[in-house]
């Protein structure tokens, strides 16, 4: 295995280039010891992480950036292009779920994202740093999102929160604290609950 830091970000940098997928992925478990799984589709991109677990049937499209210490994909979910996982900590997103495109996700803390879940169009940010905590290293800010949630484009989320299963967060808000409640819709700046008793899968 290569464990050598600059060793590694220049091979992986060689192997994203690489012409086909199944070079890509035979390059990254055997010289990194990552898991993939079956019918795994990597386009040309940069995943330099100390641990890699990819389950079956997931694609991640050209042009991502994930930097972490641990990530975990489940089976049947799609990551699109231009997005950016950075930091030292772990990300982690559960099965048949969707990150579409040039979405940015800041790693100093954890972010936990669930099964069913769409970050869907372009532009969220989700941060898990801030100032005075941060440095102090006195409070988690990790994110969580759980299942089955639509984030519409362009949301923004403050370090810490939590999103319960079955809401749906319209686009362009600011989450700035946590919601706990099952099906509704959260939406404003910074952003409320809007509306109850709404199945988004079955309503929207």
């Amino acid at each position: 295995m290569f464990n050598k830091r600059k060793g590694k970000s220049l091979f992986l940098k060689i192997i994203k280039h690489m012409p086909s997928n199944s070079l890509r992925i035979f390059l990254l478990e055997k010289m990194f010891g990552y898991s993939i799984g079956k019918n795994v589709k990597i386009g040309k991109v940069i995943i330099n992480c100390n641990k890699v677990t990819i389950g079956d049937n997931v694609y991640i499209a050209n042009n991502n950036l994930i930097l972490c210490k641990e990530l975990s994909i489940g089976q049947k979910t799609s990551i699109h292009s231009g997005n950016v996982f950075q930091g030292s900590a772990n990300f982690s997103i559960g099965t048949n779920s969707r990150i579409i495109n040039n979405h940015y996700f800041d790693l100093y803390h954890n972010i936990e994202i669930g099964n069913n879940t769409w970050i869907a169009g372009k532009g969220s940010q989700f941060w898990t740093h801030g100032s005075i905590h941060t440095k102090l290293k006195t409070k988690d800010l990790s994110i969580k999102i759980k299942n089955d949630i639509y984030i519409g484009s362009a949301s923004c989320f403050a370090p810490g929160v939590c999103i319960e299963s079955e809401n749906l967060i319209g686009l362009g808000s600011v989450i700035t604290k946590s919601f706990l409640e099952n099906k509704t819709i959260i939406a404003g700046n910074p952003a409320i609950v809007v509306k109850q008793d709404v199945d988004w899968r079955i309503n929207w």
